[in-house]
């Protein structure tokens, strides 16, 4: 159902936009509080670079490229686009795309796989030029910090509304929204302030408690690695972490395959590669060995058990890279993505640095400042089920940027929030994807159509009973498959059967414990 925004919308531009489906004319169509500046007709096929500046696809259906501009306060420019695939080709839905990092580009080849299938596919910038990376946009501009928070998303999902059904002379049938890592912290954001805008939702790797994950992750991460004790790891000392992780519980699942399916069930202390005497390439230095011990166990020591998990064991010879193993924090992501934050969002200070962190009374000053701006951490999804709504969440056992943990403990505390785990069963599901990294890659099976799975639960009230993933050669559907395996709906797991190839989803059951 729309809102009132989008009827108003509809109710001034009758007379002024047709419905039949002509795309210049939509630069005529108002917005409240924004303007469309560009609608564009393109013939494929067209690859994403020659209009775009990407070079991820190749788009093979024409489409309507619309630009806007929403200016909901004096402060904010929120740019945003919509892509309407022809009448003909179009499957009457609508898609949202979200972020990552700091948000501050439209992720266009994010949109291109909806357009592709024939939705009507926007995204946004979230309200800001982030492109360098650096977040000085947040510095004195609260209403930035809103627009990105959670403004943004909500307002393109209005506007995009509004301009799907002037175009097609008819309301999408159903909206989706799909985002990882601050895509997710979108979704979610989505499902808990603004129920009314999504019939589904993926949330992938959600950073949904940014305050406590810039805090707990990317802070502490920072101050393991590169702080006093001098903890930084090399890629290739990740590496042999993770060999000796393997070694010692790769096979807790019944299967050996490089996969740990419940990391959680692994106990390998790294202080068994601690050198004995001069660093070799084969051991870890004292400070290396806590470092790890660190990152596994999060930052319970200085803020207590339950302020945000750790990183789990599986993975760090394939995830760790860039996320963790760095020489310097420049080429750390946790340092790079955190900083900026601290110095523009929190503290006004471009010259801070991270050891200038005081746990003891910064922690609440974060919370003060923008956590009720940021946080999407709201148990309650009742608002967003009795709309009808679906949430399907995933996240990578192997993600070394937020901890898989992180997603197990909300999901917990919705389903205590509602009376138990059956309560939220019937629309609410989460998918814990064994030896997946941050949004992909790793040495699991990491290849998955969410979006598929959450149409047949939407459309035909069929709830994802597994999905299987695949695990293909280099990352690279085009070099081949190298095995499938089954995602099971938290907290079941996936369980060999003992007989046939373990390579092969089929000879895997959903079992309701770990072995």
């Amino acid at each position: 159902m729309l809102t009132k925004y989008v009827g108003l919308a509809l109710m001034v531009a009758a007379a002024r936009v047709s419905s039949a489906a002509n795309c210049e004319s939509l630069v005529a169509f108002p917005l409240k509080d924004g303007t469309i500046t560009e609608a564009t007709s393109i013939t494929p096929p067209t690859t994403i670079d020659a209009i775009l500046g990407y070079r991820q696809a190749t788009i093979t259906v024409p489409f309507c490229r619309v630009s806007a501009e929403l200016t909901p306060t004096r402060d904010s420019v929120i740019k945003m686009e919509v892509w309407l695939p022809s009448p003909e080709k179009w499957n009457g839905k609508f898609e949202g795309v979200g972020n990552g990092g700091l948000g501050g580009a439209i992720v266009f080849n994010a949109m291109v796989p909806g357009l592709m299938q024939g939705y009507a596919t926007a995204a946004t910038d979230t309200g800001h030029d982030n492109t360098g990376g650096s977040g000085a946009f947040a510095l004195g501009h609260r209403e930035k910090i809103i627009d990105y928070g959670y403004r943004s998303t909500h307002l393109t999902a209005l506007a995009a509304k509004a301009i799907i059904t002037s175009f097609y002379g008819r309301q999408p049938a159903h909206a989706y929204f799909s985002g990882c890592s601050q895509g997710g912290q979108e979704a979610m954001m989505e499902a808990q302030r603004f129920p009314q805008d999504y019939d589904g939702i993926i949330a992938g790797a959600p950073d949904y408690n940014q305050t406590h994950h810039e805090i707990g992750a990317h802070l502490w991460i920072s101050l393991v690695l590169f702080g006093s004790q001098g903890g930084a790891l090399s890629v290739d000392k990740a590496a042999l972490v993770g060999r000796a992780v393997n070694d010692a519980c790769d096979t807790l699942d019944g299967v050996k395959d490089g996969v740990l399916e419940d990391p959680r069930q692994c106990r390998y202390d790294p202080g068994e590669l601690q050198c004995k005497g001069t660093e070799t390439a084969a051991c870890l230095t004292a400070p290396q060995v806590q470092a790890v011990r660190k990152i596994w166990a999060g930052p319970q020591s200085v803020l207590g058990a339950g302020y945000y998990p750790g990183f789990e064991r599986g993975g760090e010879a394939d995830t760790w890279k860039a996320f963790i193993a760095a020489d310097t924090p420049d080429k750390n992501l946790h340092a790079y993505l955190g900083m900026p934050f601290f110095k523009y969002f929190v503290f006004d200070d471009p010259a801070w640095n991270y050891d200038r962190f005081d746990f003891k009374t910064d922690p609440a000053l974060v919370e003060r400042r923008v956590g009720r701006l940021l946080n999407a951490t709201d148990p309650d999804l009742r608002p967003f089920e009795r709309r009808g709504g679906k949430l399907l969440h995933y996240h990578g056992y192997g993600d070394p940027g937020i901890p898989p943990r992180s997603s197990i403990d909300y999901y917990e505390k919705a389903a205590k929030t509602l009376g138990g785990r059956a309560a939220v069963d019937p629309f609410y599901r989460l998918f814990m994807v064994p030896g997946m990294g941050h949004c992909g890659g790793g040495p699991g099976a990491n290849a998955f159509d969410m979006l598929s799975a959450l149409e047949h639960w939407v459309e035909d009230g069929v709830a994802p009973a597994r999905i299987v993933a695949t695990k293909y050669a280099d990352n690279d559907p085009e070099h081949g498959t190298l095995r499938t395996h089954p995602l099971c709906p938290y907290p079941q797991v996936a369980r060999y059967r003992g007989a046939g190839s373990p390579d092969d989803a089929a000879n895997f059951d959903c079992a309701a414990e770990a072995p």
